[in-house]
């Protein structure tokens, strides 16, 4: 989202990171409280060395050029004023802290852990500072006591994030249209970007178990704008499939904004949005299902003009291979350009697909273009395309996981997939990683590479139910080159962990010319233990431009 020119040191970089417990943990845990809604925040001192960074940034928080890195998860036995709805993690490149933000479950309604569920970063007030979006879908709103979900927004700054001027929003906001009902889902999923071109990001927030009429789970999507001050609800968009800009019609279960993904599809200088509704025609079509809906940008937000969308079906009948069938298309969402030409093309996850087993799963790339998504433009990866490791199986769920940047420098997108239904030899649901390289003729299966637990030099070892790969993001963490990649294994167990509470751990890859290079980093929740906090199931989501989809 920036540039910076000022050089880093690598070890620099990987000492702010570093692995080891915080020190110093403090005893305070504060409070900030909107709208009624509480926010909990412990922070704890971390020796750092400050680092300068260059190119592309997606998640700096502190501005440094380098990015940090934000990841979601549960926790054990807190000791905390409120009972948590879920953590948030933040760790630091330059500042000398560790931030664990908390939602607090109404200890009337009860609730599920879903702070966090969403993460998403991007500068909405444009001061050069990345800032936080955290979703709880599950929020309690206290207007009508209903479990219509919100969403925090925590600015960044020199020294790190500013909890203390968080901004919040729900259904209750002033400006966001809607009544909150329960199980609404508002911000299940979250995407950032700049849609109206203005320099500054905004926030597209699914919503995707609001009722249309009297059609449960249709789904919806709320845009907020971002502007000086941060985002704001005023001019918000409100959008759903019975309106007449949107296609399709609002059908039960179609859960529109199930996954969202913002950027550049055309040549224009606006970022278009991308919203899935994975269970479209779920129950009424032998060929596929899902959908994806492109809307164009515009410099009045999104373009009630022009909108175009792709089906499971259609994507099924572009395969030359009877056997691969697109089911729930849009399980997975993101935006990039992967041949270079200027265009974006809108990836598209489909782990549920057969490829010819069930939940064997493959990525449907639709190719950038100025007349938006084509069931015909689209481009079909599987485990079973040339160069790509593997074999398609069922359960493996690849394309359960994209992430979406340039690991190789040289100008084109590469794609990161996730498959952590993989298993490795005979232990099931360790889970894998493959990335997919951008080329002139678009993305191939040539020079794929794929990384699992007990690949060398990655961290632990390939166990049962690590589901490796289960979360991912493709950020700048060394300051220089191409975008390097942090990959979760939700499942993780270490030392201390009770059987069946995963802490869950992080690995640490750098990009280069030939592609991603493991590390021997990682870190894991047990390693973020705090007198306070335990952090578990570690990196169930990890905040980059997008986030939404399957949680396991």
């Amino acid at each position: 989202m920036r540039r910076k020119t000022a050089s880093v040191s690598v070890l620099a970089v990987l000492a702010g990171l570093s692995i080891g417990a915080p020190a110093e943990a403090a005893e305070e845990v504060g409070t900030v409280t909107r709208d009624g809604v509480i926010l909990q925040h412990h922070r704890v001192a971390k020796a750092a060395s400050p680092v300068r960074g260059t190119g592309a940034t997606r998640s700096d928080f502190d501005g440094d050029g380098v990015d940090d890195v934000a990841a979601s998860g549960d926790f054990r036995d807190p000791d905390l004023p409120h009972r948590p709805s879920g953590v948030v993690v933040v760790r630091y490149s330059s500042a000398p802290q560790v931030d664990y933000l908390l939602g607090a479950m109404s200890p009337s309604e009860g609730g599920c852990v879903c702070f966090g569920m969403a993460l998403v970063a991007g500068d909405f007030n444009g001061d050069g500072y990345d800032d936080l979006a955290i979703g709880d879908s599950d929020e309690v709103d206290p207007r009508n006591k209903a479990h219509a979900g919100g969403v925090w927004i925590i600015p960044g700054s020199p020294t790190g994030l500013v909890v203390g001027s968080a901004s919040h929003f729900n259904q209750s906001s002033e400006g966001v249209q809607g009544e909150p009902e329960s199980y609404d889902r508002f911000g299940g999923a979250l995407a950032a970007g700049d849609i109206n071109g203005d320099g500054r990001d905004d926030l597209a927030i699914g919503a995707y178990g609001e009722a249309i009429g009297d059609k449960a789970d249709a789904g919806a999507v709320y845009v907020l704008f971002g502007g000086s001050g941060g985002l704001t609800a005023t001019n918000s968009r409100y959008l759903q499939q019975d309106q007449e800009a949107v296609p399709g019609g609002a059908e039960r279960n179609d859960q529109f904004g199930f996954t969202l993904a913002i950027g550049k599809v055309n040549n224009d200088r606006y970022a278009d949005l991308a919203i899935g509704a994975p269970w479209e025609n779920s129950s009424t079509s032998p060929d596929g299902s899902g959908m994806v809906t492109l809307m164009w940008g515009s410099a009045g937000g999104v373009s009630s003009t022009g909108a175009t969308s792709a089906t499971g079906a259609a994507v099924s009948g572009s395969t030359s291979n009877p056997e691969t069938t697109a089911w729930n298309l849009s399980e997975a969402l993101a935006i990039g350009d992967v041949n270079g030409d200027g265009l974006g093309e809108v990836l598209a996850g489909a782990p549920s697909a057969q490829t010819p087993y069930l939940t064997g799963g493959l990525v449907a790339a639709f190719t950038g273009r100025s007349a938006g998504l084509s069931g015909s433009a689209v481009r079909i990866i599987t485990q079973g395309t040339a160069g790509v490791p593997g074999d398609p199986e069922g359960f493996d769920r690849f394309g359960a996981t994209l992430a979406v940047g340039d690991v190789t420098g040289d100008g084109k997108a590469d794609v990161l997939v996730g498959g952590p239904g993989e298993a490795i030899g005979s232990t099931a649901e360790a889970g894998t990683v493959i990335l997919l390289k951008g080329s002139a003729s678009g993305l191939t299966g040539t020079g794929a590479q794929g990384f699992d637990q007990n690949h060398a030099v990655v961290p632990d070892s390939a166990e049962r139910r690590d589901l490796f790969g289960a979360s991912a993001a493709l950020l700048n963490l060394n300051g220089t080159g191409g975008l390097d990649a942090v990959v979760a294994s939700i499942g993780e167990e270490v030392d201390g962990d009770t059987a069946d509470h995963p802490s869950g751990a992080i690995a640490v890859f750098h990009g280069s010319s030939g592609g991603l290079v493991p590390q021997a980093t990682s870190w894991s929740g047990a390693s973020l233990r705090t007198e306070r906090i335990w952090p578990q199931r570690y990196g169930t989501r990890i905040a980059g431009p997008q986030s939404g989809g399957i949680l396991y």
